[in-house]
């Protein structure tokens, strides 16, 4: 067996573990973009550690802005903002954005969005880690949604409007993926590149949304979370997942849903 062979080997048996692992103690399954980077969700999105500077007006731009603490969520929308989303008038740190304003960038052969996160917290050593519990990506018909209703997936207004769950992270179980402010530069560089696989974003539907919630078990406890995309994009820095470690993910991703289905029929 060849050392490259070994290496695909031992990194489906360390994926292997985590997934069943986490499945045994009924626990989201740790991303862990603080030891490693890339992570991925398994066949659909890859997340990346970055520290990429500077992100100020013309480099990148924001569109929804999340703070509270310990724990903190929201959504990008021209409409009546809630949860934990922050905006000021004539500030347009929250708003409505379109597919086409999101790049896409070609990772391994694979065509993705990319979208920016800018994270903000304490330098302190035992609170530099931040937990990115939900991330979910929907189109919509309008730019107005809002009333979002995190068990159905769904928005109440405006009424009749079409709106499609695009990605979510929890899709093929519970993740999380663990974030460490200090290996970045501080406020005004990002920290997290997420990309999905732009072959789901199907239909005629115009607007994006994302909604994404944080803080269990690492909570917020500084400043503002911010989303945002940037108009030219090339790939990131560092080597993606070999294609033996997405095969290896795609098998346990099959073999646990065919194991929920099994105990839902049992039960």
């Amino acid at each position: 067996m060849t050392q490259k062979v070994r290496i695909s080997a031992c990194a489906i048996a360390l994926a292997a573990g985590a997934v069943f692992g986490a499945s045994r103690a009924n626990a989201e399954t740790t991303l862990d973009l603080a030891t490693s980077s890339p992570q991925a969700d398994g066949t659909t999105a890859l997340f990346y550690r970055t520290d990429l500077q500077p992100t100020g007006t013309g480099v990148i731009q924001p569109f929804v802005r999340i703070q509270a603490k310990p724990t903190e969520s929201g959504y990008n929308t021209d409409g009546a903002i809630e949860f934990d989303t922050k905006d000021h008038t004539g500030q347009n740190w929250t708003h409505s954005i379109t597919l086409a304003d999101v790049p896409i960038v070609t990772i391994g052969g694979v065509q993705y969005r990319e979208f920016i996160l800018d994270i903000n917290e304490s330098t302190a050593q035992s609170n530099r880690f931040l937990s990115m519990n939900e991330f979910e990506l929907y189109t919509s018909n309008t730019n107005v949604l809002t009333g979002f209703n995190t068990t159905t997936h769904t928005f109440s207004s405006p009424a009749g409007n079409i709106t499609n769950l695009v990605y979510d992270m929890d899709a093929s179980g519970d993740k999380l993926v663990r974030m460490d402010y200090s290996q970045a530069n501080g406020s005004g560089s990002g920290d997290m590149f997420v990309y999905v696989k732009s072959s789901l974003f199907t239909g005629t539907n115009p607007y994006v949304y994302l909604y994404s919630k944080f803080g269990n078990p690492d909570g917020s406890d500084a400043g503002f979370e911010e989303w945002a995309t940037r108009p030219a994009s090339t790939p990131p820095t560092g080597v993606p997942l070999p294609a033996s470690l997405w095969g290896g993910l795609s098998l346990l991703g099959a073999l646990g849903a065919a194991k929920i289905r099994s105990r839902r029929r049992s039960a």
